[in-house]
């Protein structure tokens, strides 16, 4: 695993998180709050109407809030007020784009009678199989071709208008929509309409342009209506736009040999259903002219992707705004070049090699399911892993993977669509569990902490003695080259990246200043084989309700940053292996404890955080084995003792410090065959995510 990837960043929550139950096996929540239903709770409203506090509460949290801020800035080296501030996102829709109406009366019919067409009226004209529009209007269309096109023709200040109503179009060597010039084309599927657009696998160009797609545009596109439309892309794309893409409504079923919705400048859809079968990307934005644009926008729409390549990707920036979203794609779920923001929406990424990824990933809100082979998350600059690629033993992969549309950019004959650009490797779904959250006390106690420290491994523990460090051992001079004795204590090793227990990454502890993973509210639960959370920059938590699973192997960790991770509200809890452990920095300021289990704690075997009073704060079945355990809620006070039960270890902890590191890493860990590894079947992978109850089939 690359250990210099970069993460992504998100913006900040101010209250409590309510909890939310995700299916039956599925459940997040908040320290200190209850679970009331079976359905998804919205976190923010839900805190400010639940709290009770007073003026002065406000106050005081205000001074907090203000504090908080304060001391991440002065703490960090990362510059986490980066989001979009390289793109240019329009999220407008005008009322013609989002309408879809047009008065039949005015328009210009068109009947195709497969070998042949009639047009009634004028601005269109028919050649054999060929129909020409080279006016501005609107065109109703019905009928059957067996090998012809429509092509639109017009000047370029016109907007023209083809209502598709119950069509059936096959063009075998060209594009069965092809918009030449025009100002504006809207296709619009009328009311209760099915139409079909395909052709055949090779295109033979009939002007300058390159056409590779079976709906072409040269102009801007927009697709919008209420009816069906199908498309079999047998040569390359289903939909190309070569300037804007806008779709506000209508049912696609895109099956593609490349990719199935491209556009160049931006894409953006309000509305629709899309069921989509990519050979490449299934929704994608591409220009290698214009650094600000190639992005998406989602504001809903209901998405059902299965892609070879990425689910959604951008050589810009994608945000999400809502919609309800299911990706299985070998390669990354969503894959930004700058910045991938989710702001809500149900997002259920069922397999992929990386779920979110891109230069900053911001999650705001949302209910997002990732399952990866890789990481879960990852922040990285845009081809620029292929550097660490001596570092680590499978960075460069992923490497490849991010930057792998800058070939496209270098060629000049390459479509501004993109086609071939993707290349990656197949990834495998992951498991899940639930997570509850019980309501209960702040756990603070009067008197002195005890200052417990973690208790140490036994002379005699299984393995043998030749697996003890000499009397003499000094666990703070631990070596650095991953092979220290696995049962130093963890507390104390050094902070440089380089040992097997990285605690702290601390302020200006490297990366990159501009890249970060940002969480500020809702709810994230990662499923992840290699990093659960992989940022070559920052890490940022100030809000939101996230659950990380895995790695099960050594070499990973839950989170993984080079830069500055601070914590400042919001729930999280990352649960994995022990051999790569990293915690947040000391500038946090909400406390976080970092666990390490005695023995290796097989799947389905529950932690639960407790305070003085015993009252349950947070519980958590995961379903892939763990050694190591990350936690932080709200409600966690310093000076207060806890005790966490997990699995067989049952611990009492004072919070001493911001970053308390409690328990001893056993001699067996998920890496050691004698001991804790986890073996190579797929019992130990579990299964994927329950998917949310309130996403859509």
């Amino acid at each position: 695993m690359n250990r210099n990837r970069k993460k992504k960043n998100r913006k900040k929550e101010t209250g409590a998180v309510v909890s939310l139950l995700l299916a039956s096996s599925l459940a997040f929540g908040g320290c200190g709050t209850a679970v009331t239903s079976s359905s998804s709770v919205n976190a923010e409203s839900a805190r400010t109407e639940s709290t009770g506090e007073t003026s002065a509460d406000n106050a005081a949290a205000t001074s907090e809030s203000i504090a908080s801020e304060n001391a991440i800035e002065s703490a960090s080296d990362i510059d986490f007020d980066l989001e979009l501030t390289e793109s240019t996102i329009d999220t407008e829709f005008t009322d013609r784009e989002k309408s879809g109406s047009y008065k039949a009366s005015e328009a210009v019919k068109i009947t195709l009678n497969k070998t042949t067409a009639t047009v009634s009226g004028s601005g269109a004209k028919a050649d054999g199989s060929t129909i020409t529009i080279t006016e501005e209007g609107v065109y109703i269309v019905s009928g059957t071709l067996e090998d012809g096109q429509i092509i639109v023709d017009a000047s370029d200040s016109d907007k023209v208008q083809i209502v598709l109503d119950g069509v059936n179009i096959n063009c075998e060597a060209n594009a069965a929509i092809y918009v030449r010039e025009a100002d504006k084309v809207f296709i619009t599927l009328a009311e209760n309409s099915s139409n079909t657009l395909g052709g055949g696998n090779e295109y033979t160009q009939i002007d300058d342009n390159t056409v590779d797609g079976v709906i072409f545009s040269k102009s801007d596109l927009v697709c919008n209506g209420t009816g069906s439309l199908t498309i079999e892309a047998d040569y390359k794309h289903g939909i190309v736009s070569k300037d804007d893409l806008v779709i506000t409504g209508g049912t696609y079923k895109i099956v593609a040999a490349d990719n199935g919705i491209t556009a160049k400048d931006q894409l953006k859809i309000l509305d629709g259903s899309f069921d989509i079968d990519a050979a490449n990307s299934a929704v994608k934005a591409k220009n290698t002219d214009d650094a600000e644009l190639g992005n998406i926008y989602i504001a809903g729409g209901i998405f059902t992707i299965e892609a070879e390549q990425d689910g959604f990707h951008a050589t810009g920036s994608i945000v999400v705004d809502d919609g309800t979203i299911t990706v299985n794609s070998g390669d990354d779920g969503f894959h930004a070049e700058l910045d991938t923001v989710i702001r809500g929406g149900t997002i259920l990424v069922e397999k992929s090699n990386e779920g979110l990824e891109g230069k900053r990933v911001v999650v705001n809100g949302g209910d997002i399911t990732i399952n990866a082979s890789d990481d879960g998350i990852n922040a990285a600059n845009s081809g620029d892993d292929g550097a660490n690629a001596a570092n680590s033993g499978d960075g460069g992969v992923n490497a490849a993977n991010s930057g792998d549309d800058g070939a496209n950019a270098t060629n000049p004959g390459a479509n501004a669509a993109g086609s071939g650009d993707d290349d990656s490797n197949a990834a495998s779904s992951n498991d899940d569990s639930s997570a509850v959250v019980n309501s209960g006390d702040d756990g603070s106690i009067s008197g002195a902490a005890d200052g417990k420290e973690p208790p140490q491994m036994p002379p005699d523990t299984e393995n043998g003695s030749d697996m003890q460090p000499s009397q003499d051992f000094d666990p703070e001079n631990a070596p650095s080259d991953g092979n220290a004795p696995q049962d130093f204590d963890p507390g104390t090793a050094p902070s440089d990246g380089d040992a097997p227990q990285k605690m702290q990454g601390g302020p200006g502890g490297g990366g990159n200043s501009e890249l970060y993973i940002k969480i500020t509210g809702g709810t994230l639960t990662v499923s992840a084989d290699g990093d659960g959370l992989d940022s070559n920059g920052g890490l940022l938590v100030t809000g939101g309700t996230t659950i990380v699973y895995g790695p099960t192997s050594d070499g990973d960790s839950a989170l993984d940053y080079d830069g500055s991770a601070i914590v400042s509200g919001g729930i999280l809890a990352a649960i994995g292996s022990a051999g790569m452990v990293e915690s947040f920095d000391e500038a946090s300021t909400q406390p976080v404890i970092t666990y390490y289990c005695t023995e290796t704690q097989s799947a389905d075997t529950t932690i639960t955080l407790t305070d003085s009073d015993g009252s349950a704060l947070f519980t958590v079945t995961p379903e892939k084995a763990y050694a190591s355990i990350v936690l932080t809620c709200p409600e966690m006070k310093l000076d207060a003792t806890y005790t966490l039960a997990a699995g067989t270890d049952n611990e009492e902890i004072t919070l001493t410090d911001i970053i308390t590191t409690a328990g001893t890493r056993s001699v067996k860990t998920m890496s050691d065959p004698e001991g804790g590894k986890m073996p190579n079947n797929s019992d130990n992978k579990g299964t994927p995510p329950s998917k949310p109850s309130d996403t859509a089939e």
